[in-house]
């Protein structure tokens, strides 16, 4: 407050001295040039001269301001820019989600060089793109991504991918994800990529090859994971089988499937599958190999499916696949696949009454299996032809009951 009433009594000094200077002489200045005269006090001169230096003070910070980027002014309207395209891009994100392609693309690609990070519009313009079936103007797009940030590789590699799957171009899409897999090896996302190309391409090798990595990175549940097994496996045993039609060598053949089962371990949970194993293995020959998984498949986790198969090996010691099978009575008494094997291991023993005894048994526990036939061919050999004849009856009505309803004469 001091200062303050002080800076005052000293103006007021001040300007009571040019007060008085001023009335006692006003003074005389005479500027002539080029024809030109001005004529003024020296007073007014000096306060024409204040006022020029103030305004020529204000006119330095305005064009200073104006003419440099980094002031306030650049600043202000950079920022104005900036929003405008922020609210662009946001719009464009909400027309993308709401599957307005063609506007989200539009304002997407506007508004990407007045961002921060043109990336994101660039990548999501290209989806906008992709989805209206237009994979020239999705390419363009994706480039202009990676001009805009090549430190993004993966980023921008990985939307090329979903891209060229959903165009169905295959062959570029596994281009793409196996660089992006030599990037991240363990990215969950483009290993299962990865599995829907295999899987279109038929590329069963090498989603073969996949198949230990998504198991222990826990790509796939445990369905999902046997389901990817079971086609891999019936479309590589269809090649083997052709091969075997074409008369390669059958022990080869039998390495080759055993091989395949113990890649794909998560089919002995399956038994359609297990059955389909034994049976390919006793197809091919080898008995020896077939009753062992059989027999340990069964010691494991019994299969009504698998059972049945151990009735079609052919080995000349019939009596110990015999002995097993009655060993698993004990343990599966209400199996009826089990009694119908135990019937036809005996009848090759030439075992009759043992072999009618474990038909009947098999009958007693589903009466539509084949322990029905086995059982009337037996009787009907054996001499016991009205038996048989009955049993043929009983087959025939349940033959009959699948027959369509047609009018008879």
């Amino acid at each position: 407050m001091r200062k303050l009433l002080f800076l005052l009594v000293i103006m007021m000094a001040v300007g009571g001295v040019l007060g008085l200077l001023m009335r006692q002489d006003s003074g005389y200045v005479l500027v002539a040039y080029n024809g030109v005269t001005i004529e003024t006090s020296l007073w007014v001169l000096v306060v024409a001269m204040i006022i020029a230096l103030f305004v020529l003070s204000w006119v330095k910070r305005i064009l200073f301001i104006a003419l440099r980027p980094s002031n306030s002014l650049a600043k202000v309207t950079g920022n104005l820019a900036q929003k405008r395209a922020s609210r662009n891009t946001i719009r464009g994100m909400l027309e993308l989600i709401g599957g307005n392609w063609n506007k989200a693309e539009k304002l997407l690609t506007n508004s990407a060089e007045k961002v921060p990070y043109p990336l994101i519009n660039y990548i999501s313009a290209a989806y906008a793109a992709s989805e209206q079936d237009e994979p020239e103007r999705s390419k363009a797009l994706l480039r202009s991504a990676h001009q805009s940030a090549p430190e993004a590789e993966f980023a921008i590699g990985f939307a090329q991918s979903q891209i060229q799957i959903k165009q169905e171009h295959y062959e570029g899409a596994l281009a793409s994800l196996l660089r992006l897999q030599k990037l991240k090896p363990k990215h969950k996302q483009v290993l299962k990529m990865l599995v829907t190309v295999y899987k279109q391409l038929k590329d069963w090798d090498a989603l073969l090859a996949l198949t230990p990595t998504l198991k222990k990175d826990g790509i796939f549940d445990d369905d999902n994971m046997l389901e990817l097994e079971r086609n891999a496996f019936l479309a590589l045993l269809d090649k083997i089988k052709f091969r075997n039609k074409l008369g390669q060598n059958s022990k080869e053949l039998v390495a080759e499937v055993e091989s395949l089962w113990n890649k794909l371990d998560t089919l002995s949970q399956d038994d359609r599958m297990r059955q389909l194993y034994a049976h390919t293995l006793i197809h091919f020959g080898d008995s020896t190999k077939a009753e062992s998984f059989i027999r340990h498949s069964l010691n494991h986790r019994w299969s009504e499916e698998l059972v049945y198969e151990y009735g079609n090996i052919q080995q000349d010691n019939t009596k110990k696949l015999l002995v097993n099978c009655e060993n698993w009575l004990k343990k599966e008494p209400a199996s009826a696949n089990l009694y119908l094997v135990c019937g036809r291991l005996s009848q090759k023993m030439m075992l009759w009454g043992k072999a009618r005894d474990y038909y009947e048994q098999s009958l007693s526990l589903d009466s539509h299996n084949e322990a029905l036939a086995e059982l009337s061919r037996l009787l009907k050999a054996m001499g016991d032809t009205k038996a048989s004849q009955e049993l043929m009856m009983i087959n025939l009505s349940h033959a009959s009951n699948q027959l369509k309803p047609l009018p008879l004469p």
